[in-house]
């Protein structure tokens, strides 16, 4: 995946609470490469490749940044215009997100990915209908571990080559599928 940065986010002249949209003046930051656990967690390593493969995410705003702990992005939403991910069609449900199994993998160093569990995934009646489809994912960014986070989210993989992300000063950047 490659990252971008958008500055026309943080001008001073942007009226405050002003909707996001796609970026028209983006600056790549670089290029981050994971290594999937399809293994130990097939579905959720298949439906995000199947995003991936998609261009899904071209777009999708980071919209969560915790400097020293983790961002996330690819929250699901149908308006791409304020850089939401439109999951692709054919993603199978994951029933992943309900095995004990999927979370004994931790968030013990950076560069850990992991499938993002929001509340909407506590509800039976979102989790359980076939139409959603969670594509958030979080990626710990460090110095040290997020132990708050293990047994919420499901780790399926890890970074291999990274960008300069981690030494980003700004709060909002997106993803910009090549």
């Amino acid at each position: 995946m490659d990252f971008s940065v958008c500055p026309s986010y943080f001008r001073s002249d942007r009226p405050l609470g002003a909707e996001l949209s796609l970026c028209p003046d983006s600056e790549p930051l670089g290029r981050v490469v994971f290594g999937l656990y399809g293994r130990l967690l097939p579905i959720t390593t298949a439906n995000f490749k199947a995003t991936c493969t998609a261009a899904a995410y071209r777009g999708t705003l980071v919209h969560k940044l915790l400097q020293g702990q983790f961002f996330a992005a690819g929250r699901q939403g149908s308006r791409r215009d304020k850089g939401e991910v439109q999951p692709p069609s054919g993603l199978v449900r994951n029933s992943e997100t309900v095995s004990p199994k999927a979370f004994k993998l931790g968030h013990a160093r950076p560069g850990t990915l992991s499938l993002c569990l929001g509340q909407n995934d506590d509800d039976d009646d979102i989790k359980l209908n076939p139409n959603y489809h969670n594509v958030e994912f979080l990626v710990t960014t460090g110095p040290g571990p997020c132990p708050e986070l293990d047994g919420q989210n499901i780790v399926f993989g890890t970074v291999l080559e990274e960008a300069s992300i981690n030494s980003m000063e700004a709060s909002s950047f997106f993803i910009n599928w090549n």
